[in-house]
């Protein structure tokens, strides 16, 4: 394999030509922390979401001709074309070639899976100082690609490319102090990576930065800084980031502005299918917090949510139809939400029990048909 070409001819070359093909899908983990029981709100807990790496794919162009050429011809499927371009620039010591032609390798695009051609690739590139390269060797390395998971060889690569500004490593190195996972385990460590990454721009890394300071106190400096990363990364759509930010404002008790932005929250991820923010909004629209009272609207959101398992939802159906609450007492209603709560949450068995205690025999045949009715409408939710 030839030297690589002088930096500044690179440096020029990459003034004029674009930064991507394709890009590395980074997919948090959606942690969903337990909610409060009715008719309370959720009170956020502070936790890290899990990186789940799907595919390496941090593809840039290295020059104005061939690069070109290569990188139409993946963007368009033509990854045979795309193959022999990168093979001659990479050949010709090109370490962002290189690093395209890792990834083909990797994904067997115009070529079979080939790990260790991968690797090698990979490796030819970071040794020419390209971070995304030591990035890609990081992910090889976390997740086993053509070899034994080895995470502190993971985040020995992530730390060479978070050092030179990457700032996925720099999120995943986070994420291995924040475990302990191939380093020592370091609250600190994992703070200052993740704050770099969310000044980088990344959603998942303010998130996360986010949900540290929470964990921190419940002091207002903390939920004022955690409040701005959340705001970053929900105006990026960051699905838990737009929740976690609703749950914060909702902790302000006495502030209508708060509420009436967290129901705006709320709402977006409601209509969007996220059930938990179905059943908050739910109880939102049954005692009027944020919104304008409206029962009716608050069990449909609740009856959503229900219907696909979230238990508290479930729950909180069956008390408003035990007590009454802005609408008819009915329980044998209140019976058979408690029916499907009971076949997840160990604590919904006795609180059915004690409905069941007082219905007849008619109203506990017509309960138990109501909760199989229920069942068969959840089971063609997709999970």
């Amino acid at each position: 394999m030839t030297k690589p070409q002088g930096e500044a001819h690179h440096g020029a070359l990459r003034k004029q030509t674009h930064n991507a093909i394709a890009t590395m899908k980074i997919v948090c983990r959606q942690w969903r922390p337990a909610l409060g029981n009715f008719p309370g709100y959720v009170r956020p807990r502070a936790r890290i979401a899990v990186a789940v790496m799907t595919t390496v794919g941090l593809l840039v162009v290295s020059s104005v001709t061939g690069a070109e050429t290569a990188s139409e011809a993946y963007r368009r499927g033509d990854f045979d074309i795309a193959l022999r371009e990168f093979e001659f620039q990479a050949n010709a010591g090109d370490r962002i070639a290189q690093n395209n032609l890792g990834v083909m390798y990797l994904k067997g695009r115009g070529v079979d899976v080939d790990y260790r051609s991968a690797r090698d690739w990979f490796t030819a590139a970071a040794e020419q100082d390209l971070a995304g390269a030591m990035f890609n060797l990081g992910i090889m390395s976390l997740r086993g690609y053509g070899q034994v998971p080895d995470a502190k060889a993971a985040s020995q690569w992530f730390g060479k490319a978070a050092e030179r500004g990457d700032h996925e490593a720099q999120f995943f190195l986070a994420l291995q102090y924040t475990r302990g996972n191939g380093v020592k385990q370091s609250p600190q460590l994992a703070e200052r990576w993740f704050e770099d990454a969310a000044n980088g721009g990344l959603p998942a890394a303010q998130f996360n930065l986010a949900m540290l300071h929470l964990r921190k106190n419940n002091g207002e400096d903390q939920q004022g800084i955690a409040q701005k990363w959340l705001e970053a990364a929900a105006g990026k759509e960051h699905e838990q980031a737009r929740l976690h930010l609703a749950k914060l404002l909702l902790r302000r008790k006495n502030n209508p502005s708060s509420a009436e932005k967290a129901a705006h929250l709320m709402r977006g991820l409601a209509d969007e299918g996220n059930v938990e923010s179905q059943m908050q909004l739910g109880l939102m629209y049954t005692f009027g917090h944020g919104v304008e009272p409206d029962p009716e609207e608050g069990r449909f959101w609740l009856r959503q949510a229900g219907l696909q398992g979230h238990s508290a939802a479930q729950m909180n159906l069956a008390a408003i139809y035990a007590q009454g609450i802005e609408t008819d007492q009915d329980l044998i209603r209140a019976y058979a939400w408690l029916a499907l709560a009971a076949d997840t949450k160990a604590e919904a068995v006795s609180v059915k029990h004690d409905i069941e205690s007082q219905l007849d025999e008619h109203q506990r045949t017509d309960a138990e048909a109501l909760a199989s009715e229920l069942r068969g409408i959840a089971s063609e939710f997709e999970p």
